[in-house]
């Protein structure tokens, strides 16, 4: 093995000649000679050579250039259908059907203006930031339990000094009981601390190597750096949740003892609170500052109704909006069983026939896929919502209507009370059974964990573990949806009405009745700026379009 500050090359042929230069796509040190030919060879002439005085021996190189499936083989395919990095023998094993698999050097160009580069820089540097803050944030509550305890101890001994001789075992029990609390939390708060700063090494380590590759590596190797990192910031954002959740702020209070009696010089209460430092991933939370807060929909006004297809019979059961702003709409229409397609929500694109009525649509956030029930076949099947080409069909033993989606979970609800999750591979995870008859409609509270199922007459709120959160009696079976504050919409098919329910359970008005053309309502749902409202109304035959106020 070559020297650290030899040319690699002539290593190899025990020459020991001094290295000038670092070739970061062969991963060799070269001498002035080497770095020379180099350069001239045709093939080599794209390579990114630097100086090594530039960088000293300190040479970042954690974004692996082999697979690791086939350890022999050079990572040098993109698969944008799977986003994943991967050589030739992965194309022809696990990528032979995809259609958008493109050569590295492709994949890669312009990546430092790319927004793969942006997004991971900008989560190091957020997960940098969160880790800073809570090391401060638990330096300062040791702080203040130290000062606490200053004080309580100068309390302590103020009422000692009015008992005098009597109260000495007293005031050691309490000093006593005191410190036991302080070094309790203290040891706490240490362990967090020291799990704080095991991420945030790892986070800074991650940083530096990237930004050693955005000035002096490859456009291969940062690439591949930067799809590797995705999973490093998963795990990290995942870590700094748990320790965010289990983070609380400590403090004790001192009670002076006022009666007189020598029983006790007081009592000791201790004051928990969240750690105000809060976590969200970077995507869903730009900075960590308070956010203005979310302006509520104080009504409606009709817009619009959707220009339908009307040479064919309607039975419109479902809606769901893609995150490219695609409207999808479900026909149950024995004569006509399709999905249709409207562009930016409004403009027919194009439909997708199945081979039995389908019921339900749920979009899987964040990705192109979308998934809908069959319920006359006891399956799901799913929809690539770029291309709008059917995909795989899961069977899940059961008449399925309801279906919904989470960022790693599918929810499908059907005869029975039956709720089954799945991976959103389509994998049967759980099964849960509630008591209220067929389900119909579902949609997933992500920030609370919670289902919101519309069963005939009934809806109800249920944790994903089954545990009942809520149950209202309501008219009929209509759809059901959220808007940005979680609040519950849900349609009144006999009473023609449009109803929203606080996240609760507890409060309900009237957001939309028969007077404003609402007329047996069904599925609906929310664009993706929750500025218009998507209603099928008219007993199953058209899409009313409401926008918010």
């Amino acid at each position: 093995m070559a020297s650290a500050s030899f040319c690699d090359p002539c290593s190899e042929a025990n020459k020991s000649l001094t290295a000038t230069k670092y070739c970061s796509d062969c991963e060799e040190r070269l001498c002035t000679d080497c770095a020379e030919s180099h350069c001239r060879f045709k093939a080599f002439k794209s390579h990114h050579v630097i100086d090594l005085s530039s960088i000293g021996s300190n040479i970042l190189m954690s974004a692996k250039k082999n697979c690791n499936v086939h350890s022999e083989m050079i990572l040098d395919y993109y698969c944008t259908d799977h986003e994943i990095v991967c050589c030739r023998a992965c194309i022809s094993n696990e990528h032979r059907l995809c259609q958008n698999v493109l050569p590295l050097e492709l994949a890669s160009k312009d990546v430092r203006k790319s927004a793969l580069f942006n997004d991971v820089m900008e989560d190091i540097t957020h997960l940098i930031t969160t880790l800073n803050a809570l090391d401060n944030n638990r330096e300062s509550n040791l702080q203040s339990l130290e000062k606490t305890k200053s004080t309580i101890t100068k309390q302590i001994r103020a009422v000692k000094s009015k008992f005098l001789k009597q109260i000495d075992d007293l005031e050691r029990e309490l000093t006593t009981t005191l410190s036991s609390l302080q070094r309790k939390h203290e040891i706490e708060i240490n362990k967090q601390k020291q799990e704080i700063s095991q991420v945030l090494v790892n986070v800074i380590e991650k940083k530096t190597e990237m930004d050693f590759l955005s000035d002096h590596g490859s456009k291969n190797q940062l690439f591949i750096f930067l799809c590797q990192q995705v999973t490093n910031i998963h795990s990290a954002e995942a870590k700094i949740q748990q320790i965010v959740s289990d983070s609380q702020e400590f403090d004790i209070t001192f009670d002076e003892k006022k009666d007189g009696k020598l029983e006790s010089l007081g009592s000791l209460s201790e004051y928990v609170q969240q750690c105000q430092v809060q976590y969200k991933p970077k995507k869903f939370q730009q900075a960590q500052i308070k956010a203005e807060p979310m302006k509520n929909i104080l009504g409606f006004e009709k817009d619009t109704v959707l220009k339908l297809n009307t040479d064919v019979v309607n039975t419109l059961i479902s809606v769901s909006v893609t995150d490219n702003n695609k409207l999808l709409i479900t026909n149950r229409a024995s004569s006509d069983p399709k999905l249709y397609v409207y562009r930016d929500c409004k403009d027919y694109e194009t439909d997708i026939t199945f081979s039995s009525e389908p019921h339900s649509v749920a979009v899987i956030p964040g990705t192109d896929r979308a998934v809908i029930t069959l319920p006359n076949e006891n399956s799901i099947q799913f929809i690539n919502t770029t291309k709008m080409t059917k995909d795989n069909t899961v069977n899940v033993g059961f008449t399925c209507y309801g279906i919904t989606a989470g960022r790693d979970r599918i929810c499908v609800g059907g005869t029975g009370g039956t709720i089954k999750t799945l991976d959103t591979n389509g994998t049967i995870l759980t099964t849960i059974q509630q008591g209220y008859g067929n389900i119909f409609f579902m949609v997933y509270d992500d920030l609370q964990d919670h289902l919101i199922v519309r069963c005939v007459g009934k809806l109800l709120c249920v944790k994903v573990d089954g545990t009942r959160v809520y149950s209202k009696d309501v008219s009929g079976f209509s759809g059901v949806t959220l808007d940005r504050q979680r609040n519950v919409y849900f349609g009144g098919f006999w009473t023609n009405d449009i109803q929203r329910m606080s996240t609760d359970g507890e409060n309900c008005e009237e957001m939309l009745i028969k007077d404003n053309d609402i007329d047996h309502p069904y599925g609906m749902c929310f664009n993706n700026n929750f500025t218009k409202l998507f209603v099928i109304n008219k007993l199953n035959e058209s899409v009313s379009v409401f926008k918010c106020k």
